[in-house]
């Protein structure tokens, strides 16, 4: 069970990258708004990390 936590991390971080590659190319057409909505995205990802780090999925050994 407690490899699950790590590959939800991994998922995570590896689902934050797919998505701000192409971000990245297109926030200078967008503006703003494509600024806030990263923020929020990565928002939503730090309160992942975070509960992960709470339930101990950091701790290797």
């Amino acid at each position: 069970m407690r490899w699950y936590a790590v590959t939800l991390v991994f998922l995570a971080f590896d689902m934050e990258m797919i998505f701000m590659y192409p971000w990245a190319l297109v926030v200078a057409d967008i503006g703003a708004a494509a600024v806030a909505e990263m923020f929020l995205f990565l928002g939503l990802l730090m309160v992942g990390v975070i509960y992960a780090w709470r339930e101990g999925a950091f701790r290797w050994a």
